[in-house]
């Protein structure tokens, strides 16, 4: 029996990387130096998510507070490699975006 490729993806990727897009970019570019200038990610604070953080983006993770992060993205602030923040930081991060949207 064979396994569709995508499946076999998604099963390697949910295992191999315990790091989960938290926010994306917003200005898409071309430039692969480019690529983390304002992602944030979801990642847990154990020795195995920092070593497979190491290992993917060649430095040990920054975690950030919610606070920073929009501070960031206001100030245009670029990133060379992403930003790791915890579940409860991300969960900040989206009730402050909307309480901004709600008042904008």
């Amino acid at each position: 029996m064979r396994t569709p490729m995508p499946l076999v993806a998604a099963v390697v990727a949910a295992f191999s990387v315990p790091c989960v897009a938290a926010a994306q970019q917003q200005d898409q570019t071309p430039r692969a130096e480019a690529r983390f200038e304002r992602a944030a990610y979801v990642c847990a604070t154990d020795e195995a998510t920092r070593r497979s953080f190491e290992r993917e983006y060649g430095a040990e993770p920054i975690y950030v507070t919610a606070e920073e992060a929009l501070a960031a993205a206001d100030a245009g602030e670029r990133w060379a490699t992403p930003r790791c923040m915890t579940e409860a930081q991300h969960q900040r991060l989206e009730r402050l975006r909307r309480q901004t949207a709600l008042k904008n």
